[in-house]
């Protein structure tokens, strides 16, 4: 029996490299997220600096410092490269979909759910793309998960207390230092619901929980204790109001800003096993009052958590809810689990598999309909062609496969859903690079080496040129509206400010907007040689030099 567990583990492991670690250093850091958190990285080891985060110089407050613990350990490991950044996303990742799997051993009492579970997890297209993404969600949602992991372990065998409730607060506190005090509140309240729904809240009332809670606090107080005790008023002010208060108040993201958006996300974000997800939804509330078990209780406690703090605040990210995506994972395990080993659930198993096939088919007829439209940015069809074949070709071998009732071997087809997706990313990278990243642009700054300079950037990418340039920048930005959460670099909202900067220094490179270059060639041209580099994505890259009265470059 170990050796079967060991085997699917293996498999598990496998998935995950080629998922999560593949082609991770083939596309630059993408803006503006990305190399937010490298930024603040680079900065805090160029200024030998791990307690208090640092962007342009100035310290900042929006996030807790063990992301980038891990992105500084990372770049002393392998230098600032996107594999390094990438690699501890990656990395809790894969411990993300082992944990579920043991979660998935401990509460069902049965393998092929814990291992359908951890598959799902593992493959689901938005689980799986921030495994390979800088932002620290998830790292944070494994912490949580591991979290709760840890409490199943104590519920499930009483023997286990002790390490249950110290792992269990233990988590909470790094999950506190990776995002904010929520590390605590969601894992804390969807445990407490769970046991008000099974009755056992008294499980609770043992002294291991406050041990635990003294672990919490000498955890994760000092980080914070510091922070206050250096900056005070500042970091309330940003930290607390700006980064959470105020997100809760006003949305950061307007088009976001609806009830239905994480419900959306959820099911689209769970993609190839969307239907599977609603089919195991009302499979559930048709059990509700009679088989109900405590996995479901748990998973549901989970994800009531997890909407009632962030379904109420204004600004809503789908990242904000990656927590609660592991519980999803063994809702639908659970429902697959079901399906595969009870006869009446063969028909319903048919159904679901053509319809998730006949929707992948309609996926890969997509691409090369709206290649008119995306004919734009890429150089080659072969891509868009390579796509469609393999979701065709994937679609049509699973619809045999369920016709012939094979249904195992048919999810594990629907699983491969996400490989033709990464590796027609990976061969179109050329073309999208400078869509998403500012790495290219970058390369026609001269840096720091040849003189120091200020660049006129676009917001978006703003952290990006100063990331790989080590250039002071300002942002062309005629609405003068600011960062959501301020940087100390000037914005640019008037040509009269456009032209200081420009005064102040004999050359001036710029990576900005065609608006924004309109204005510089229309209202600068008289005094100035504007050169157009070259147009990256949506950037244009200036060279803007002063001309002396006879009108030649100086």
């Amino acid at each position: 029996m170990r050796l079967f567990y060991l085997k699917r583990i293996s498999i598990l492991i496998l998935i995950c490299g080629a998922l999560f670690l593949s082609g991770n250093n083939l596309f630059s850091l993408s803006d503006p997220d990305e190399v937010f958190y490298s930024l603040t990285a680079k900065e805090m080891v160029a200024h030998h600096e791990w307690l208090t985060p640092l962007i342009f110089g100035q310290p900042q407050f929006e996030k807790p410092p063990l992301t980038y613990w891990l992105l500084e350990t990372a770049f002393k490991t392998w230098g600032e490269t996107p594999f390094a950044a990438r690699f501890f996303p990656a990395v809790f990742a894969a411990i993300g979909v082992l944990a579920v799997y043991f979660l998935g051993l401990m509460g069902f009492k049965d393998e092929r759910k814990a291992f359908l579970s951890a598959v799902v997890l593992a493959t689901s297209a938005f689980y799986a793309g921030m495994g390979k993404t800088v932002f620290t969600d998830m790292i944070f949602t494994v912490f949580i998960l591991c979290a709760i992991t840890m409490f199943v372990l104590g519920f499930t065998d009483r023997r286990r207390l002790g390490i249950s409730f110290i792992g269990f607060y233990l988590f909470c506190a790094l999950a506190t230092l990776t995002k904010s005090p929520l590390g605590f509140v969601i894992p804390q309240a969807a445990v407490v619901l769970f046991l008000l729904y099974q009755r056992q809240i008294n499980f609770l009332k043992s002294w291991w929980v406050p041990a635990g809670i003294v672990v919490y606090l000498a955890v994760a107080l000092p980080w914070y204790a510091y922070i206050y005790n250096q900056y005070g008023h500042a970091f309330i002010s940003e930290f607390f109001y700006n980064d959470h208060w105020r997100r809760f108040l006003e949305a950061e993201h307007r088009g976001n800003d609806h009830w239905y958006f994480y419900p959306m996300t959820m099911v689209a974000g769970l993609f190839p096993w969307s239907l599977f997800l609603l089919a195991a939804w009302v499979d559930l509330f048709k059990r509700l009052k009679s088989s109900v078990t405590a996995v479901d209780y748990l998973s549901l406690s989970w994800i009531i958590m997890v909407l009632a703090v962030f379904q109420m605040a204004h600004s809503k990210l789908a990242s904000y809810v990656l927590p609660l995506f592991p519980a999803l994972a063994l809702m639908t395990g659970n429902f697959l689990g079901n399906a595969l080993s009870q006869i009446q659930h063969r028909q319903k198993m048919h159904y679901l598999l053509w319809l998730s096939f006949s929707l992948l088919a309609l996926l890969g007829i997509a691409p090369m309909a709206a290649h008119k439209v995306l004919g734009h940015y890429l150089s080659s069809r072969l891509p868009m062609y390579f796509l469609s074949g393999s979701l065709i070709a994937l679609a049509g071998i699973g619809i045999t496969l369920a016709f012939k009732e094979r249904f195992q071997l048919a999810l594990y087809v629907l699983a491969l859903s996400l490989c033709p997706v990464f590796l027609t990313a990976f061969m179109i990278r050329t073309d999208i690079e400078g869509y998403v990243s500012s790495h290219e642009a970058s390369e026609y700054i001269p840096q720091r080496s040849l003189g120091e300079m200020t660049v006129l950037v676009s917001k978006a990418n703003a952290r990006g040129i100063y990331f790989y340039t080590g250039q002071d920048v300002a942002v062309v930005d005629y609405s003068g509206k600011p960062f959501f959460s301020p940087h100390p670099i000037p914005i640019l909202d008037t040509t009269d400010k456009i032209m200081k900067v420009l005064e102040s220094q004999r050359l001036t490179f710029g990576v900005i907007r065609k608006t924004a270059y309109q204005d510089i060639l229309k209202n600068c041209g008289s005094r100035y040689h504007v050169a157009l580099l070259r147009t990256i994505g949506y950037d244009y890259v200036v060279r803007i030099e002063a001309l002396n009265i006879r009108g030649k470059k100086t």
